[in-house]
């Protein structure tokens, strides 16, 4: 593969921050991974360095969940950790849910010692926090506020292990309303819906 300039044209738009409709799965829950190439010299370009390729599929009557997180509460990022030719990435996830009910305590429990993976939207494109290879840490704290008007609710700080930084999704996720193509941002209803 060719390395290629890396330019920003000055003056385009360039949102910052996330969606406020995040998707997640329990790991076991997932039958097929997509895949990322990860020898430089054999990716025939650059997307396919960083970009799955193919769909999450999940076990028979398994969907993927959503997660509302209040938008200026939440980001993703990556860094890097490691020795000299044994450096990993570690990519992150701050997720804000702003209420203490059942579900959001269920996700908690669950989370704080399961393995999952989370599908984070950023500036249009679907972005993967979790591995095939390595688990996903979720710490899931929770506050009430204190007066009225303050922050209250969930906060969920999830960070993974991986090959690639924020490994970029543009397959389709089941949902229990439909399919999302992560291509398009398009959700097409299942029947009866």
């Amino acid at each position: 593969m060719q390395m290629q300039d890396i330019n920003f044209p000055i003056g385009s738009v360039n949102p910052s921050g996330i969606s406020d409709e995040v998707y997640f799965a329990p790991k076991q829950y997932i039958k097929t991974w997509p895949t990322v190439e990860d020898d430089f010299e054999t990716a025939e370009d650059v997307e396919g360095y960083t970009k799955l390729t193919g769909n999450f599929e999940l076990i028979t009557g398994k969907t993927w969940n959503r997660l509302y997180s209040t938008q200026g509460k939440g980001s993703i990022s990556w860094e890097y950790q490691g020795e000299t030719d044994c450096k990993v990435v570690v990519n992150h996830a701050t997720l804000s849910y702003p209420k203490l009910n059942d579900q959001g305590r269920a996700l908690a429990k669950y989370a704080a010692n399961g393995d999952f993976v989370f599908i984070v939207k950023h500036d249009g494109q679907f972005f993967v926090i979790g591995s095939r290879d390595y688990r996903a840490t979720v710490t899931p704290n929770g506050a009430s506020g204190d007066s009225a008007g303050s922050a209250k609710g969930i906060t969920l700080e999830i960070e993974c292990p991986d090959t690639t930084p924020l490994p970029r999704y543009a397959g389709t996720l089941a949902l229990s309303d439909g399919t999302l193509n992560c291509e398009t941002g398009v959700l097409t209803p299942s029947a009866g819906s």
